[in-house]
């Protein structure tokens, strides 16, 4: 056996079993302590548990002996926007609507190359900050999905729609929302059998898609199998906006639309009346809960701990980082746990364990992806090692596993990244992307965005 590993830079599978062993490692029974996850050259789980003997071990397989790191799946980021890293930091103060306006002008001048380069860059910053699989709503074509299955990444791809004849991002497309449903389509068809992508519509929000265009999707997907993936309920104004123009709530008038004939992801939901949360928990539809952005746009603190109690399907997005400004699922996965704690003055009522279950098992099921998000046999090898050397993590308690991935971890932490057995992240360094080039491009794109946005204002 090597200590040595090979870097997967090609799509293969791994050509022989791995053995990761750790100081612990985070499995569905809890921790264990010290750690061996083995899996095979198909990237499938065959052993988590406690070290074994080196007869044990399988045949020629190779081994990592990852001393001062522990072991957890790999984090699932349930709604964002990758290519929007572009537009980063671009307003920071500023409420919802004012927030989208500026996002707004900056758009307009996208082109396919700099929605290439923004997505690039996500998947740079979601692989080293550990996590695997993401659901997305943008603009998406084929290339642009080869460039995740490139990556080694697992996604939800929503390409975004708003109305029949609108054109979302002329700079980048003229498809408008008609011939993008019908890309979505062709798309799901294509990508049926990959184990790394999952095709959703993406109806863009109540607030800027049409009753009609939203019904015809709720029926495709409802004929077709293919999930749904939208926002809902993000701001107060929306609720407004859609209860003074339709007579009802947002999910009210989505329900009435018949959107959950079909599986549907929705985004937000902060502002969810008991009977919309009843709604979602009796159709079955999964809620990503986004509290980073929520705060910092201004829009509020979502029921977290009623959709809970309710059983609702949920998952743990970052949203875009245009509102958040990382894509750290270790950001989200420590602010969703103590949000509700200080705004209801109780230390118990969201718990890091549940929290963290959100982030893997139950996001990864949520998003189309039930086979990974948990050590234990028989699942894919989706897997991230964190050091836990450093001082946040000293002095380190492998009892208290759960207590340092959910108040201490970060995504800086973050050494040892495995997708499907692939080893696309290893001892803090890509293997499967230029990290270098792809940071040069997308900053060389967002400072013509910037002249051109300046331009416009003059």
């Amino acid at each position: 056996m090597s200590e040595t590993e090979n870097a997967h830079t090609g799509a293969a599978a791994q050509a022989q079993a791995t053995v990761l062993r750790a100081d612990a490692m985070l499995t569905p029974a809890g921790a264990v302590a010290p750690a061996e996850l083995a899996f095979d050259a198909d990237g499938r789980i065959t052993y988590a548990g406690a070290p074994r003997d080196a007869a044990e071990l399988p045949e020629d397989a190779v081994l990592h002996e990852l001393a001062g790191h522990v072991l957890m799946p790999g984090l699932v980021n349930g709604h964002t926007h990758s290519a929007m890293t572009l537009l980063r930091a671009v307003s920071d103060d500023e409420g919802f609507m004012p927030w989208l306006a500026a996002v707004q002008a900056l758009e307009q001048h996208l082109t396919a190359a700099d929605v290439a380069a923004g997505l690039e860059l996500a998947l740079v910053e979601m692989i080293e900050t550990g996590t695997t699989a993401f659901a997305d709503m943008y603009h998406w074509d084929a290339e642009l999905i080869e460039l995740v299955r490139s990556a080694g990444m697992r996604a939800l791809i929503a390409p975004a729609s708003f109305a029949p004849e609108t054109v979302g991002f002329p700079g980048v497309s003229a498809a408008n929302g008609a011939e993008v449903t019908a890309l979505t389509e062709e798309l799901a068809e294509r990508y049926a059998a990959d184990p790394q992508i999952r095709l959703a519509y993406g109806p863009h929000a109540p607030y800027t898609s049409p009753p009609e265009f939203l019904s015809d999707i709720a029926a495709r997907a409802a004929a077709r199998g293919i999930p749904i993936h939208t926002h809902v309920s993000e701001s107060a104004a929306e609720v407004a906006q859609i209860t003074e123009q339709y007579g009802a709530t947002p999910a009210d008038h989505l329900e009435r639309v018949g959107l959950f004939q079909a599986a549907v992801l929705a985004a937000h939901c902060v502002h969810l009346t008991p009977e919309e949360i009843e709604l979602f928990a009796r159709t079955g539809a999964a809620i990503s809960h986004n509290p980073v952005s929520n705060l910092k746009l201004g829009n509020g603190i979502a029921p977290l701990p009623e959709w809970q109690a309710a059983g609702i399907r949920l998952t743990l997005g970052t949203d875009s980082v245009a509102s958040n400004n990382t894509l750290d699922l270790f950001e989200e996965i420590k602010t969703a746990t103590i949000l509700h704690r200080g705004a209801r003055q109780d230390a118990a009522i969201v718990k890091a364990s549940d929290v963290l279950a959100i982030a893997t098992h139950r996001g990864a099921e949520a998003i189309g992806f039930p086979e990974t998000g948990a050590l234990e046999a028989g699942r894919l090898a989706d897997v991230i090692a964190l050091d836990v050397t450093g001082s946040a993590a000293t002095p380190f308690d492998p009892a208290a596993l759960v207590s340092h991935l959910g108040f201490a971890a970060t995504g800086a932490d973050v050494r040892h990244v495995f997708i499907g057995g692939r080893h696309v992240y290893a001892d803090g360094e890509h293997q499967t992307l230029d990290a270098t080039a792809v940071r040069a491009r997308a900053a060389q794109a967002r400072a013509r965005l910037a002249d051109l946005a300046e331009g416009a204002r003059a």
